[in-house]
């Protein structure tokens, strides 16, 4: 998996990770303990302070528990599972990438156009070069 296409399917679950859901528990709860005036500032930041470890603590602990129990298919590890030698021609894999959302519909289409154009290039040079493709 390149870079480019992790940073892209990491964008995507941005706001499915626990630590912008701690965040967002942790505003709601200490927000308020600012906006209201009887409310003295020491206070408020004393509940900022010992809420948004406690909250960011719980987020990621059932976050993970969750996982671990329901074994959600898509974790880094189901990812690491699949290598390249489990498709048969580069075209299954380029196939695979799009499927699980690793490059999108242009590249997708850009790059089956240029292996579908070189595939007489690839006869004629030899193996290893539809590889070299796809990795561009």
């Amino acid at each position: 998996m390149s870079l480019e296409s992790r940073i892209e399917a990491r964008g995507r679950r941005l706001l499915h990770s626990p630590l912008w859901v701690g965040l967002a528990i942790t505003a709601f709860l200490v927000v308020p303990t600012f906006l209201v005036p009887s409310v003295p500032l020491w206070v408020a930041l004393v509940s900022l302070v010992t809420l948004a470890p406690l909250v960011l603590l719980g987020t990621y602990s059932l976050y993970y528990l969750y996982g671990w129990l329901s074994n959600v298919p898509g974790t880094d590890e189901d990812d690491a599972a699949i290598s390249d030698s489990a498709f048969e021609t580069p075209i299954d894999r380029l196939r695979h990438r799009y499927a699980t959302g690793e490059i999108d519909e242009a590249t997708f289409e850009r790059k089956l156009d240029r292996l579908l154009e070189t595939e007489t290039l690839q006869r004629r040079d030899g193996p290893g070069r539809e590889r070299d493709l796809l990795k561009e």
